[in-house]
């Protein structure tokens, strides 16, 4: 594992070989991202209460979040985590296969930080989470969460 600091992602995605991919990636790349997951719209909206009632302890640096998920879709899943003054302040990344306009004007019009297209290749998707964590973990600066000092 590289020495930097571990960080949190959350990944909500439906598709259980999508996130064994997404963990695959990790692994070989040795990234140290600790990776938690969801796998509805349902599941986040538990997880995202679960987390207000821990005094919002424990959460994740970067969500990364498909379009469309079981039970609550993607869009409604953003504008949940932006709604709160506390979640919206995390950087939501839209990593999905569509590539429609208005899914795209959408997912931003709700507070979608990034939106990516979802590769098909698998060397694609590792660079892509490689990415992910070169740019969202590494680079940016983000807002560390008050609640866990």
């Amino acid at each position: 594992m590289r020495t930097s600091e571990l960080k949190k992602i959350l990944y909500i995605e439906d598709n259980v070989a999508d996130i064994r991919l997404f963990e695959e990636a990790i692994s070989h790349q040795e990234l140290s991202i600790d990776l938690n997951y969801v796998t509805d719209g349902q599941e986040m909206i538990e997880y995202f209460e679960e987390k207000k009632a821990g005094h919002y302890k424990d959460l994740p640096s970067l969500i990364v979040t498909d379009l469309n998920l079981p039970k609550i879709s993607g869009q409604k899943v953003i504008q949940v985590i932006k709604s709160d003054p506390v979640f919206k302040k995390i950087p939501v990344v839209v990593f999905t296969t569509s590539n429609l306009a208005n899914d795209i004007d959408k997912c931003y019009e709700y507070g979608a930080n990034a939106y990516m297209h979802k590769p098909l290749d698998i060397d694609q998707v590792f660079d892509v989470v490689e990415l992910l964590d070169r740019y969202w973990l590494r680079t940016c600066l983000l807002v560390d969460n008050p609640f866990d000092n």
